[in-house]
């Protein structure tokens, strides 16, 4: 079982994790080749959405990627301690809860003072 929850757990972060990468290479190959002939724009005409964008995709890549991979393995990380179980925690069984009777319930007593 523990092996299990580990392969799942590699798993769920390998597969992000090589995404990434392979967005790395694909976005750094791409800045090579866009600086050949590109003049920057006027100040008029880029928003400054566009240009956080470009200087995130550009300059701060790595650090960028790098801060969304610690993001994503402590979210795994939240989920799997979430979701594990506790001997001191009580849970509730709906199954038990339907097949009690209602004179298992209730019990009435009479003439006590």
């Amino acid at each position: 079982m523990l092996v299990r929850v580990l392969a799942l757990a590699l798993v769920l972060v390998l597969v992000p994790v090589e995404m990434v990468l392979v967005e790395m290479v694909l976005v750094l190959g791409a800045r090579q080749f866009a600086s050949i002939g590109s003049f920057p724009a006027p100040a008029e005409t880029v928003s400054n959405t566009r240009a956080l964008g470009r200087v995130l995709y550009t300059e701060y890549l790595l650090p960028f990627e790098l801060a969304a991979i610690i993001l994503l393995v402590a979210i795994v990380a939240a989920i799997a301690l979430t979701l594990r179980s506790r001997k001191e925690t009580k849970y509730q069984d709906a199954r038990t809860q339907v097949s009690v009777k209602a004179s298992d319930r209730l019990k009435i007593v009479k003439g006590v003072k």
